[in-house]
C-alpha cells in the first residue's frame, strides 16, 4: 500500500536548497584546490568546482523563476 506524499516523512530538496548545495560544492572544491595534493585530485576538484558553478546557475535560475511564478 502506498503512503500519502505528505506522510512519508521526507521531502525533496527545493531549488533554493539545491542552489545552496551547489555553492557549497564550489567553495569546498576551491578550498581543496589550494592544498598540496596529487594532480588527479586537483583535476577532480576543478571538475567539482565547474559542476558546482553550472549547478548554481541552473538551480538559481529555476529558484528565481519559481519565486516569480508564485502568487
Amino acid at each position: 500500500m502506498r503512503q500519502h506524499q505528505r506522510l512519508r516523512g521526507r521531502r525533496d530538496p527545493g531549488h533554493g536548497e539545491r542552489f545552496l548545495f551547489s555553492v557549497a560544492l564550489v567553495v569546498v572544491s576551491l578550498l581543496w584546490i589550494t592544498q598540496d595534493t596529487a594532480p588527479w585530485a586537483k583535476a577532480l576538484c576543478g571538475v567539482g568546482a565547474i559542476g558546482g558553478v553550472f549547478g548554481a546557475f541552473f538551480f538559481g535560475w529555476r529558484w528565481i523563476r519559481a519565486r516569480d511564478d508564485s502568487p
